[in-house]
């Protein structure tokens, strides 16, 4: 599977864009990088990040999004992380 969709169970506008779902990328290894090189500093920020480039949109929409919107989001991201955990 190329892409996650992920649709909105709280729509939500920001600077003048509606948001009905977001579409997010697999990750690559970089993304784990820049993940794992800032998660110790603030947990929530380097997921924030890490999903915005995912989902090819600035960390400041993904700041605005549900957090019941969140956790599915954040929950299909660390799906990638178990297997190198060994999970």
């Amino acid at each position: 599977m190329a892409e996650q969709v992920f649709p909105l169970n709280h729509p939500f506008e920001y600077r003048g864009a509606s948001y009905i779902e977001f579409k997010a990328r697999r990750p690559k290894v970089r993304d784990l990088r820049n993940f794992i090189k800032n998660v110790d500093k603030d947990g929530v920020a380097a997921m924030e990040k890490v999903l915005a480039d995912l989902c090819e949109v600035d960390e400041k929409i993904i700041a605005e999004v549900d957090i019941e919107d969140f956790t599915p989001m954040k929950a299909w991201f660390e799906g990638f992380l178990k297997p190198m955990l060994g999970e």
